[in-house]
């Protein structure tokens, strides 16, 4: 039910204008001439900023008005002379104390004793613009340190956000497919991609440099699998001239509602480690190789990791003794230590000697290692005879 109150004031067109002239009465306005003087201020703007009015009227722009606010108002001049249109905006009176009073602004030109003026009505923030200062000093303090950190940081804005609640697959598509946009990307992210010093990384399509790919897919799903939070991931990118680079990224997110609205993060090149890391690896396989017994290394289901030259010589590739030593593991991990194995191939029964051992793998897994040795001479099977004991 309404206030009777209310209802009352509702039928008193009297009570109504009298209302409503107490609540202009709280607006703060003033007029600008044209020269950028000062021509009259209301009585709560007067005693908002400590001034009477015979103080006030001539006053300079400067006086009244922070340094943007007297930029803006005296655009807002210019405008008046070529018959522009004037647009509410944000304006700062200076108070008393020099206190800054942030106000929103409506500006209309009228007649002033046959001149064109600006008359200026505001309405203070009030609480509202202090929440607004310690929410912009905020955003300009995370500005800066990000400008100037040595760590290359970066986020995406998904203008089309993606909806995690998909299959993880789908989920992937939207990441590379969806609208998005650079957002934050500091000085040091620009060196990385090795960006020209007047291309600014922001203003650049995110496919760009960030590729779809297998590589880049698979940190996609590693970051779906954290929970979208998550530390060290491998990302493939592609500096300007097209060459890859590869980094490791500390990612987070924001999700709303099931969306995904941005990633960021910082990141190391890591393009030398990995050109290192594969010498190395390419290292160890030629050691590998040089082993002078054959061996072969299997993952925890029987699945083939590797196998060194003495193996591919000895027994060939994905040959019936690899898949023996496949199918042993299926059943069962065999007991670390030496075992005998007997294997018949176009009627000849040869003996080995294998010696089943594990290594840690990559991701955490277990691997199996087989090294094979001679365990006596092959002998011809007689025709219908059995293969031997098994391992």
């Amino acid at each position: 039910m309404p206030d009777p109150a209310d209802a009352e004031l509702l039928d008193d067109p009297s009570q109504a204008r009298t209302g409503a002239g107490e609540a202009l009465d709280d607006l703060l306005v003033d007029v600008v001439g044209s020269d950028g003087r000062m021509l009259w201020a209301s009585e709560a703007q007067l005693r908002t900023l400590g001034l009477p009015a015979d103080v006030f009227c001539g006053l300079p722009l400067e006086a009244v008005y922070a340094p943007d606010s007297c930029e803006t108002i005296s655009e807002l001049l210019r405008r008046a002379e070529d018959g522009g249109h004037a647009s509410s905006c944000e304006l700062t009176l200076i108070g008393r104390g020099g206190r800054s009073i942030r106000t929103l602004a409506r500006p209309r030109f009228q007649d002033w004793r046959g001149r064109t003026a600006l008359r200026l009505t505001k309405m203070d923030y009030g609480p509202i613009a202090l929440q607004h200062a310690a929410v912009a000093d905020n955003a300009r303090l995370l500005g800066k340190i990000v400008e100037h950190s040595k760590e290359a940081h970066w986020a995406i804005v998904f203008l089309e956000p993606v909806d995690i609640t998909q299959h993880k697959a789908e989920v992937v598509r939207q990441v590379f497919e969806n609208q998005s946009i650079w957002r934050m990307c500091n000085k040091p992210m620009a060196r990385l991609y090795d960006l020209p010093d007047d291309l600014d990384l922001n203003a650049q399509q995110v496919r760009l440099y960030w590729p779809r790919s297998p590589a880049n897919e698979r940190f996609v799903e590693q970051i779906i699998d954290a929970d979208y939070e998550i530390d060290n991931a491998l990302s493939v990118d592609s500096r300007h001239d097209g060459t890859p680079i590869y980094i490791r990224n500390d990612v987070r997110a924001e999700i709303v509602d099931g969306f995904l609205r941005r990633l960021w993060g910082n990141c190391r090149d890591t393009t030398d480690q990995q050109a290192e890391q594969a010498e190395r690896e390419n290292a160890m396989c030629r050691v590998f190789d040089a082993v002078p017994q054959a061996v072969v290394v299997f993952d925890g289901r029987g699945g083939l990791i590797t196998r060194n030259r003495a193996f591919r010589h000895a027994h060939g590739e994905a040959g019936p003794l690899e898949d023996r030593l496949a199918r042993q593991l299926r059943r069962g991990r065999p007991r670390p230590g030496w075992h005998a194995l007997t294997l018949t191939l176009d009627g000849a029964r040869t003996a080995l000697r294998v010696h089943w051992d594990q290594a840690p793998g990559v991701d955490g897994e277990t691997w199996n290692v087989a090294t094979l040795v001679p365990g006596a001479q092959a002998v011809r099977v007689p025709r219908g005879a059995t293969g031997g004991p098994r391992a």
